[in-house]
């Protein structure tokens, strides 16, 4: 479990915000600060995680700040549907 966890942080770590006609790139370095999990019981192998990831962000132009992340996922064997929610705050105190 804490092994899918891991792959779906680094995929969402990987993903760059985007608007219409831009984009935004940008490096994450995040830790797990919290990881929880919990058998529903329902079906064989169906689980729940809600987890919170924290760290450091830096842009391409040398620009630095804090970021984190919170997710949920909901798997029955490893394979299912995750929401991550993302949080970037920069030295001069703007959040992305």
């Amino acid at each position: 479990m804490f092994r899918t966890l891991m792959i779906g942080a680094v995929s969402a770590l990987t993903l760059s915000a985007a608007a219409a006609d831009e984009t935004l790139k940008f490096r994450s370095i995040l830790h797990a600060i919290f990881v929880q999990s919990q058998d529903v019981g329902d079906v064989d192998g169906h689980t729940m995680s809600l987890t919170r990831y924290s760290g450091l962000t830096s842009f391409p132009d040398g620009t630095t700040g804090t970021g984190y992340f919170v997710a949920t996922t909901d798997y029955i064997k490893g394979a299912g549907t995750f929401s991550v929610y993302n949080n970037l705050t920069l030295n001069d105190g703007s959040v992305l």
